[in-house]
Formats: structure tokens, sequence, C-alpha cells
């Protein structure tokens, strides 16, 4: 006779889905048994499932596929070990703000309810206290309908700004206990709508003035979207002031790096032509770049500076990955993105030319030239050359890859490098961007240095 009982783990899998999770990235561990059963066997929680070989590499897939959408993505690690295992990803995830949605699993909490040994050994009390310097939020629920709503908030709280993973524990006996039918998914995973933030109207009024008037203002892209009409709205903006513009090889393509406007080559600092354009700015302004207190060590004491970021509640004492704090200028606390929607209408219609800087010398090898050393070169003309039939997202460049080897004139034509630095993570996030560009017509391409591809290969498995 067939079982229809509903078990707390099918409400699990049905929330998941209902928070918008097609797939999850996992290793598969006895503390999750219950929710695994469900994706596969319960018709309405049923997921995609990406098997991976390691828990580290779980979290870099999920992370890779964010870099893409922007959207959250889901994983999922067994207990204290798999945690463990998973913890620099997660740190990964963390420093490039990346909205990882992360489950875990531990034996019951009622110690009669163990099974012997193992359970024991896997069970911890406070098990998110693993990562929790580095994550935005996590929640241990008591309950299978409790872990309803903590996938609804964790899921909301990861995709806002400033994004971040979460990380919620199950209690593996939770997910093998019956729940009364019917259970109201849509009710427990409901959630507010969310406006994007916008600047002060009196401040971005004062800001388009000051552009208005500069006469060698600059502009920094820093951490910003993935999403066409901002790419088009920061080449709007650039050419609606004259300014200038630098990006950084850290963050995803965030302005065509041939654009007459940009200087320089995308780098981990300003390179020399950047140095001297900062050096002569008037007005500067920064787009969330990731150190905006070394840029703006270049600028000239007095002039005006604006940092548009949400990133201020990221600070953590744990970790120093916020930088140091500016000294100098106005901050707005809202996404980088919202700035040029608010800004354009109040500019003079009329398009400037940039200005001309003045000394610097070479920014780096210059887009078109390949002029790099001999197997960059070599690389990069290949990929220029698959460049003239389809489009290509670069998803790992290595830590000496030349920034203007090859332009970026597309958001998605690189997605940045991830966050913390770990190595083993280029195989892993590599794998999660393809699945996040399957049906785009766009080529995946990861350039990846020795060290990262021997310590993440089994990622590509």
């Amino acid at each position: 006779m067939a079982d229809n009982r509903l078990w707390g783990s099918d409400v699990i899998a049905e929330a998941l889905r209902a928070c918008g999770f097609g797939f999850a990235a996992l290793n598969p561990g006895a503390s999750y048994r219950g929710l695994h059963d469900s994706f596969v066997n319960h018709a309405p929680g049923r997921m995609d499932l990406a098997v991976c070989l390691h828990e580290e590499h779980a979290v870099a897939l999920a992370h890779g596929w964010t870099k893409v959408t922007g959207r959250p993505a889901l994983a999922i690690v067994h207990s204290n070990v798999g945690l463990l295992h998973a913890a620099m990803a997660v740190f990964n995830a963390w420093a490039d703000r990346a909205p990882v949605v992360l489950l875990g699993a531990g034996g019951a909490m009622d110690a009669r309810r163990r099974r012997p040994w193992i359970e024991w050994i896997h069970t911890v009390q406070d098990q998110a206290a693993i990562v929790r310097p580095y994550t935005k939020w996590d929640d241990q629920p008591a309950s299978a309908l409790a872990a309803v709503r903590s996938v609804a908030e964790g899921a909301f709280i990861a995709a806002q700004a400033p994004q971040g993973p979460v990380y919620i524990c199950l209690d593996v006996t939770d997910q093998e206990t019956p729940v009364e039918a019917p259970v109201d998914i849509a009710r427990l995973t409901a959630v507010p709508a969310v406006v994007r933030p916008a600047p002060d109207p009196a401040a971005a009024r004062r800001l388009a003035d000051a552009l208005a008037g500069a006469r060698r203002p600059v502009f920094v892209f820093g951490r910003v979207s993935r999403e066409a009409d901002d790419w088009a709205a920061r080449i709007a903006l650039a050419e609606a002031t004259g300014a200038r513009v630098m990006t950084d090889i850290r963050s995803a393509a965030a302005f065509p790096t041939d654009h007459p406007a940009h200087v320089g080559a995308p780098g981990f600092g300003p390179d020399a032509a950047q140095a001297a354009m900062l050096a002569q700015a008037d007005a500067v302004v920064l787009f969330d770049p990731v150190d905006p207190a070394t840029t703006l060590s270049h600028v000239s004491v007095g002039v005006p500076c604006w940092l548009a970021s949400p990133d201020l509640p990221a600070r953590r004492g744990w970790v120093k990955d916020a930088h140091p704090l500016v000294d100098t200028g106005t901050l707005l606390p809202v996404p980088p993105d919202a700035l040029a929607p608010a800004l354009l209408p109040l500019l003079p219609p009329a398009p400037r030319a940039p200005w001309p800087v003045e000394g610097g010398g070479a920014g780096g090898p210059d887009a078109h030239s390949l002029g790099a050393p001999a197997v960059f070169a070599r690389i990069a003309a290949g990929i220029a050359a698959v460049r003239e039939t389809a489009p290509v997202t670069l998803t790992r460049l290595p830590l000496s890859w030349p920034g203007g080897l090859l332009p970026f004139r597309h958001p998605l034509d690189y997605i940045g490098r991830d966050g913390g630095e770990g190595l083993a993570s280029g195989p892993g996030i590599a794998v999660g961007a393809a699945l996040a560009l399957k049906g785009t017509g766009r080529l995946p391409v990861a350039v990846l240095g020795d060290g990262d591809f021997m310590m993440g290969a089994t990622a590509l498995w």
C-alpha cells in the first residue's frame, strides 16, 4: 500500500521550489537524506541535482551561477564535516558579496533520537558558528514548518544589497517526521516586494550639478550588475558628462574597456595612466569598487568625491575584506546602478567628449595588439578568434593576466574573480557559470592558474 504521508522534507523541498531554486549543488550526506529523497520522489519538490565530489565545489558552483544571474543559488552540505569542507568557498562567496543560500543539517538535537557513533560526531551545537563571521545570516529551525520559513527568509536576505551567503541548518529528524497536510507553502514562503533604493533627490541634484560643472570628472566602476539596461545607463552617464572611466579586474565587466572614455587597463589597482587621470580629476564618483580608499589615495586633496555603495552593513570585525573606510567625500548608501537613472534626467542633453588625460604613459598592453607575454598572447588570440563568431564569457582569469589583453564589451564578457582569492574556486565557479549561461549562446571559458586548477579539478566531474 502506498505511503501518502507528507514528510517534513517534502514541505522543505516544496519551499525551495517556491523560492525559485531550480537546482541544488550538493555532495550527498546522511544528515539531509530526507530532503534528498524528497528532491527525487516528491513531485512538487523535485529538483535538478548537480552532484559534486567535494562540498567546496558545490558552494563554488552555486557562487558561479550567482555571478552570472545576480540571483540566489542553492548549495547543500552534510553536517559539520561538510560545512568545514565548504568553509573556504563560503568565505569566497562572502568576500564577493554572492547570494549563495547554503543548507546544512545535523543529527538530532534530541540526544535520545541519535544513532550511535556517527550521528554523535556529526552533531554540533550551533553549527552555523563555523561560518558565522563570513555569512550574512543564519538559522537553525526546530521544525519542518519553521524550516520552510527559514528558507524563504534566507533567500530573501541573501538577495538584498549588500548581497551575501546565508546558512540554514536542518535537523535530520524534522525531515523524517510526518506533517499534517495541507501546508500553505505559498503563505509560508511569502516575502515583501522590494523597490530598489534611489539616492536622495536633493543629493542627486547636487551631484548632477557638480558633474555638469566639472571639467575633468572620473567614474570608477566596481561591483555593478550584469543587466544590459544598467550597462547602457553607465555608458550614457559617462558620455553625458565627458567623464573618464576606470574599471577593476577583481570585479566583473562594468564598462566597455575599448570605449574612448575608458583609461588604462582593468587591474588590481590604478595603473600609470589611471593614476595620472585620478591626479588630474576635479570630481570623482565611485560606483562600489572593491577598495575605494586606495583609489581615492591617488586623488588630489580637496577634490569632491562621491561613493555609491550599499556595502557599509557588510563591514565586520573578523575579516577586513571591506578595506579601509574612506575618509573623504560623500557616501550614497544605495546600489551603484541606482545612480545613473537618477542622474541622467538632471544632466544637460548634449553629450560631452572625454577630457584629455596628460601623461601617465601606457596603461597596459593595448587591447587590440595582444602585446603581452607570449603564452597569454596566444591564449587571447584564440579567444579573440572565437569571439568573431560567438560571444565568450570569461569565467576566470589568472592573477598575472594583463587586464587590457582582451576588451570587455558586454556585461557578461567577464564575471570577475572569486572575492576571497582562495585557490580551488576557479573550476567550480566555471561550472556554475556555464549552467547559468546554458541556452544563451555564450561560450564560457576559464583561463585557470595551475594551483587553482589542481586544487579544484574534481569540480569538473
